[in-house]
């Protein structure tokens, strides 16, 4: 097999005659519209009489059909298909040599119409390594593993390795000095690019533009015993155990989104193409997983991580999707955390997901201990969602317990939601505030799964109901979100809008109080003062964007941030979206 460097050339010589074959074709259009396509339609008998003559055993009939259609075919998929048929003839009559060099024009055809890390090209490399080695080449053999371990990185298919890692070291097994050297650096340059893929949060899937996300969980679900990633962890109770999961993030996706198949538009499974998806999940060791978390602090040169805790009805998959979300709309480059507890994920369950939430707030009290102990985390955020917020504010109170009288062990946290009785959280508040840097309540006056569950509760007012007689704590900043619900029960505004978004990036970035975050304004309630958002300058994607981006570049000035404002935001952008980012850039660096 020629080096992957020569493989590499010819595809990109492959891709400027695709080019300017497409230029000529296009020119050709323009300037002769009358004239009838040239391209040569393949001919649907050839397959059946190479098969007919293969099955005869005239293998000499068999390839000379084969290469004459070659000869006129242009169809980069028909090709492929005839080189194939090529390769596996000449390999049943023992002419391994050339069984290898057919498979390796189909995998430069590959690469030349799909990238040389196409993962259509494994099983091309996979069986040219074997007709490579029965002709007595390793040294090429050893080549056509080594591209197949280059694919697997850019493929997000790691956990696929360690088959051809075996392989790799069969094959380089007594070969001279020259070989085994050649093995041992694919060996090393795999390795090294395992590690860098295992820390890498965001990173692009070729096949279809999406972006793969990875973030870390803890959780005290049980197991199903189902190796579907959707199905992974059920809603009974189980042993606290840690591990990373991959979620997608479709190239067309809208910041604040969680795309998924509609039978409106007529989508019946999941497309990462399309949809947010969860793409894997991988259970490990908790020291492991906490010197992965570590790596990539390192490699980001981030020391900022947030703890998700999702609410009620909510499975594990779909709260993976929305620590994933969150991240990747925030451009966060630190460590992405879930904390998921076993709720049932049914409507049907609030008096049993009641049950557990609390059991579930003595284990995230736990694993918050070893998040601020072996995470390598400085700056550590913790968001909740919903009942989650029982969970939180049961582990950040023993957390404050355990630890009186030490320095704030997390930045920002924010209570989103919280489905609590109003006057529990307020004492709560008292015992959880040496624990923080802030507390940011956010509530809403239309929630209506907090007004049902202020009816189960004897009509105990909820934490997380706003309006006039939203919460008025001296320790806490509250906030009230009613303008900003998008959702049926305007009960995930939290991450279902852009503008809050935003306004958690900013306390993220730089805890920053709400009279210098945009769209906040301050109003009298029935129990004090409070703050009202009012998203007006604020609910806006490029504002998330641009935020995200200051926060990346570690911007902490109004001058810098107006330097890069002009330096890097398109000219072209409407003029009122251009106002309103310097509207908020201005609010935001006011102190």
């Amino acid at each position: 097999m020629v080096g992957g460097s020569l493989l590499r050339a010819r595809a990109c010589a492959g891709r400027l005659f695709l080019v300017l074959a497409l230029v000529a074709t296009v020119a050709g259009v323009v300037l002769a519209p009358e004239k009838a396509s040239a391209q040569a339609v393949p001919d649907p008998l050839v397959g059946l009489q190479i098969d007919e003559a293969r099955a005869a055993g005239r293998t000499d009939e068999a390839l000379r059909l084969i290469d004459g259609a070659l000869a006129t075919a242009d169809d980069p998929h028909f090709v492929e298909d005839l080189l194939a048929r090529k390769a596996a003839i000449l390999s049943e009559a023992g002419r391994h040599a050339e069984a290898a060099d057919a498979l390796e024009a189909q995998a430069q055809s590959i690469a030349t119409r799909d990238g040389e890390t196409s993962p259509a090209l494994i099983p091309v490399l996979d069986r040219l390594a074997d007709e490579r080695l029965k002709a007595g080449d390793r040294a090429a053999a050893v080549e056509a593993i080594a591209h197949i371990l280059e694919i697997l990185p850019a493929a997000g298919l790691l956990d696929r390795a360690d088959a051809w890692l075996a392989r790799l070291d069969a094959v380089a097994a007594g070969a001279e000095a020259e070989v085994a050297a050649r093995a041992a650096e694919a060996r090393d340059g795999f390795e090294q690019a395992r590690e860098a893929g295992s820390r890498d949060i965001f990173s692009k899937d070729p096949a279809n533009g999406s972006t793969k996300v990875k973030i870390y969980y803890a959780t005290d679900r049980a197991r199903t015993g189902d190796e579907d990633p959707a199905n992974f962890y059920g809603g009974d109770r189980g042993e606290l155990e840690m591990g990373s999961a991959v979620v997608s993030i479709p190239p067309q996706h809208l910041p604040g989104k969680i795309e998924r198949p509609s039978v409106w538009t007529l989508e019946f499974r999941e497309d990462p193409g399309k949809h947010v998806v969860l793409q894997s999940v991988t259970p490990g060791d908790a020291d492991a997983v906490f010197a992965d978390m570590r790596g990539q602090l390192s490699q980001a040169g981030s020391e900022s991580a947030f703890v998700f805790v999702h609410g009620f009805n909510v499975p594990f998959a779909e709260a993976a999707q929305r620590t994933a979300q969150m991240a990747y709309d925030m451009n966060f480059d630190g460590v992405p955390i879930l904390y998921s507890w076993p709720s049932r994920a049914s409507v049907l369950s609030y008096i049993a997901d009641t049950a557990v939430v609390n059991l579930s707030g003595r284990h995230l009290s736990r694993f918050l201990e070893d998040v601020v102990k072996k995470s390598g985390a400085k700056r550590i955020h913790l968001i909740a969602h919903s009942m989650g917020n029982r969970a939180l504010t049961d582990a950040l109170e023993l957390y404050a317990l355990r630890h009186e009288g030490e320095p704030p062990a997390f930045d920002q946290v924010l209570f989103t939601a919280p489905d609590l009785d109003a006057g529990l959280f307020a004492e709560m508040a008292k015992t959880m505030r040496s624990a923080a840097q802030r507390l940011t309540l956010y509530a809403s006056d239309k929630d209506w799964a907090l007004a049902v569950s202020r009816k189960l509760h004897g009509d105990a007012v909820r934490a997380g109901q706003g309006g006039k007689g939203i919460l008025h704590l001296g320790n806490v900043d509250s906030i009230d979100m009613t303008s900003i619900g998008d959702d049926m029960l305007m009960h995930s505004y939290y991450a279902n809008n852009p503008s809050a978004l935003s306004d958690i990036l900013s306390l993220l970035w730089r805890d920053a109080p709400p009279e210098d975050r945009c769209g906040m304004e301050k109003a009298e309630g029935e129990h004090g003062s409070y703050w009202e958002y009012v998203p007006a300058e604020c609910d806006s994607n490029a504002l998330l964007s641009t935020l995200s981006f200051l926060r990346k570049a570690g911007i902490v000035s109004l001058p810098e941030a107006q330097r890069f404002l002009y330096r890097f935001i398109p000219a072209d952008l409407a003029a009122g979206e251009r106002s309103r980012l310097e509207t908020t850039l201005m609010r935001l660096f006011r102190r």
